[in-house]
């Protein structure tokens, strides 16, 4: 199965994309950080909407990318769970906060998972930091499996965890927009 790094000819359109969903999930992590009483009212909201527009960014890089990048139905596909999920909790905001848990343990997982593979995309195409894309989507992973395990610990612990986990997938996503950018700098080099 061909990935988003096979033969990259072309510049990656709307790379940026990927460094605004990081700054965005970063954002929101920091706003979880310093406000951790009104978090778990506001974690609701907040990542109800992150969602939605995750998922929209998501969807809008996969189809302005379908002829460059093979792999284009797989960022279609997590655009799509992001936006339905998104979609979702903003319409039941109280049921969202008492699954939201969850919710966010599977989305982390399955972005955690994500993430390991485009490490090893990347260190295929040797790209020197994959090991940094690999221990993101690790601790992504770990994460997802403590929220799991403790999901009655209180809101304060799943702010701070989920805080964190997002931390985590924004600085993935920051790095791998970088990569995207600087991947057709090297292609066009060795063309």
């Amino acid at each position: 199965m061909k990935t988003i790094f096979d033969e990259l000819k072309q510049e990656v359109k709307n790379w940026w994309v990927s460094l605004i969903l990081g700054i965005l999930y970063v954002a929101v992590a920091l706003g979880l950080m310093f406000f951790p009483f009104n978090g778990y009212a506001a974690l609701s909201i907040l990542f109800s909407v992150s969602m939605l527009v995750s998922g929209l960014l998501e969807i809008a890089f996969a189809v302005s990318n379908r002829q460059r990048v093979s792999s284009w139905g797989w960022y279609l596909a997590g655009g799509v769970i992001d936006m339905i999920l998104g979609l979702y909790l903003v319409t039941y905001p109280v049921l969202s906060m008492e699954v939201i848990p969850f919710i966010i343990a599977f989305w982390l997982m399955f972005r955690g998972f994500s993430s390991v593979g485009y490490a090893m995309d990347l260190k295929r195409y040797g790209t020197k930091e994959w090991g940094w894309y690999t221990a993101f989507g690790i601790l992504a992973i770990v994460c997802s499996l403590i929220i799991l395990w403790q999901p009655t610990v209180g809101a304060i612990y799943a702010v701070y965890m989920i805080s964190f986990a997002f931390l985590i997938i924004g600085f993935f996503r920051i790095m791998l927009s970088f990569e995207l950018k600087n991947l057709h700098k090297r292609s066009s080099r060795n063309s």
